[in-house]
């Protein structure tokens, strides 16, 4: 009788595993509340990294807001692929948008360490107390927002 172990891996299936590890990517090593995009600032005070992330966002079209949690929350509209992939053909076609929020945190590691970190949104409705939809963003899609957080390290190197 075959063992399950006996069993070599189809290449179909070695191709979906190298395909999960590579789109999972750093990620693997990250804590879940910064699996999406995280960096890691030292020596700055919180509201240093605030204005320098302010700044970087606002560059990239963001306007911006800090919530009364301290949270920051960044918004833009989004392209009209976004329109349409959120919203559909005929509601893209009568003026339906889709917003591009994004959500940012400062985490104190201690030590005048600081983790900041953030979660894309793209939103139907926006600002529509009833109707509002916000639907995060998959890990595999964090590269831009990655991105702009390295900037903001690197700004404030």
């Amino acid at each position: 009788m075959k063992s399950p172990f006996d069993t070599a891996l189809t290449p179909a299936a070695l191709l979906g595993l190298l395909a999960v590890t590579l789109l999972s990517g750093c990620s693997l090593t990250k804590v879940g509340s910064a699996s999406f995009a995280s960096v890691e600032i030292k020596n700055h005070s919180r509201a240093e990294i605030q204005y320098t992330t302010a700044q970087v966002f606002r560059e990239d079209g963001y306007r911006g807001s800090l919530s009364g949690s301290g949270q920051m929350v960044f918004e833009k509209e989004g392209s009209r692929a976004n329109n349409l992939a959120y919203n559909g053909l005929v509601a893209t076609h009568e003026g339906a948008i889709t917003v591009v929020r994004v959500r940012a945190d400062l985490v104190d590691l201690g030590g005048s360490s600081w983790r900041l970190q953030c979660h894309a949104f793209m939103v139907r409705n926006a600002g529509d107390s009833f109707f509002e939809d916000e639907i995060r963003l998959a890990n595999v899609r964090s590269g831009p927002y990655q991105r702009l957080l390295d900037k903001v390290a690197k700004q404030l190197k």
